[in-house]
This record gives structure tokens, sequence and C-alpha cells, in this order.
């Protein structure tokens, strides 16, 4: 049964998956056009081959930290791209977190702070992040009672509500959220166009597909176990 189920997972799954997504967003050319259409005034040239599912620790008795998506452009910016399906109350200081694990690791040790690279944390939601209504919410620190002022520190969170159809962002951007989201896309679009045929080549790679299956039976199995707990108190 459980076979059963997790093989109608996988053919379901789609860009909402993070484990789909990252299979997807390591594609070289496709995460450079993604963040070329999130942040077209950073003119990114080039990056590194995208790193999925990369983890980091702070120390060894540190809370560890696994980006979906991780990677760097020419001018050593830190880029980390997640898909976030569950809706969660302490978002806000999980973004923190990923923030300051992306900054740590543009740090380099015996250099002056000035140096420090740039980092940018970018959430796909599959909710209203903060409830304001916004198809895109851009967050950067600014001081009390002086909303103008914006404090450049070099972090900035990005954060969109796929499932919103407000159109708030560019027409490019539009059609990759539109196509998280499955709804009718621009299919002339040269990035839809790699989308859909990455897609088909990670649905039909049968050694990511058993891995997914893999991981898939131990969440249930981590579940039910969980529920095992609560029933006996």
């Amino acid at each position: 049964m459980d076979k059963i189920i997790l093989r109608k997972k996988w053919e379901d799954a789609d860009l909402t998956d993070d484990y789909i997504f990252s299979k997807v967003m390591i594609d070289h050319d496709i995460c450079l056009e993604v963040l070329r259409r999130i942040l077209p005034q950073l003119e990114i040239k080039g990056i590194e081959f995208p790193n999925a599912q990369q983890e980091i620790s702070f120390a060894p008795d540190a809370h560890s930290i696994r980006f979906d998506i991780y990677t760097t452009d020419e001018n050593n910016n830190h880029y980390d791209i997640e898909m976030q399906v569950t809706r969660a109350d302490n978002l806000a200081k999980r973004i923190r977190y990923y923030q300051t694990a992306s900054t740590m690791e543009s740090y380099n040790k015996g250099e002056p702070y000035d140096n420090v690279d740039d980092s940018y944390v970018i959430f796909f939601c599959n909710f209203d992040p903060f409830g304001f209504n916004r198809q895109q919410y851009i967050l950067k620190k600014q001081i009390t009672g002086m909303t103008d002022k914006v404090i450049d520190d070099g972090e900035t969170d990005i954060l969109f509500d796929i499932r919103s159809k407000r159109h708030d962002v560019s027409p490019k951007m539009q059609n990759f959220l539109d196509m998280i989201a499955q709804r009718n896309v621009e299919s002339t679009d040269e990035l839809v166009v790699k989308l859909k045929k990455r897609m088909k080549y990670v649905k039909h790679n049968r050694k990511w597909r058993a891995e997914y299956m893999r991981l898939s039976l131990y969440e249930m199995d981590q579940k039910r176990h969980e529920e095992e707990i609560k029933e006996k108190g």
C-alpha cells in the first residue's frame, strides 16, 4: 500500500514540492534566469553551479540548516532559494536563521566587515507569508519612524505568494510564478520551455524517483512514530 501511495505522490509532485523544485533549480541556466527575473537590477552575468539541499552548521551542537538551492554570482553575492508550502507562524524567525547562515558563508576570516558579500534569501510560498495581500515582499532593515530610510547591511529577504493573481511583478516573473502555481502560462517564454523540459527529465530519472520515495517513506514512518507517542501520552 505504501508503494502505491508513494508512486502516486511522485507522479503528482510539481514545482511546489521542495524535492522537485531543487532538482529543477540545480539546472544552471534555469537558476540563473530565475535570479535575473527576481533581481533584474543586479544584472547578474553568471552564477556558480547551484547546490541542492546544502547543509550548513555553525557548530557541532548548533541547529543545522539545509538550503533548497544555494549559489553565488560573479560578484560573490550569495543566494538561498527556498520552496515553502507549509504555513509556519515562525517564518520570519526562520528567514532570519537562513539569512544568518548565508551571511556567515559570505564572511572570510581576517577580512574587514566592509568586504562582506551581500546575501539574498528568497522564499516561494504557497500562501501569503505575512497576510498583507501582496504578491511580493521585500524585507530590508529600517529605522523606526523613518520608513523612507533603509539600512544597507547587505541582507535582503524576498518572499513571493505564488497563489496571488495580483500581477504586481514583471510579466517574465509572473510567468515563472504561474508555472509554479500550474496556471496557464505563455508557452513561448524560453524559461517556461526549459522548465517543462526539465520537469520531464526529473520525473523520468529513476535514481531521483527512488530517492524521493525513500525519503517520503522515512517521513511517513516518522509521522507514524510521532502519532504513536502522542497516543501513548
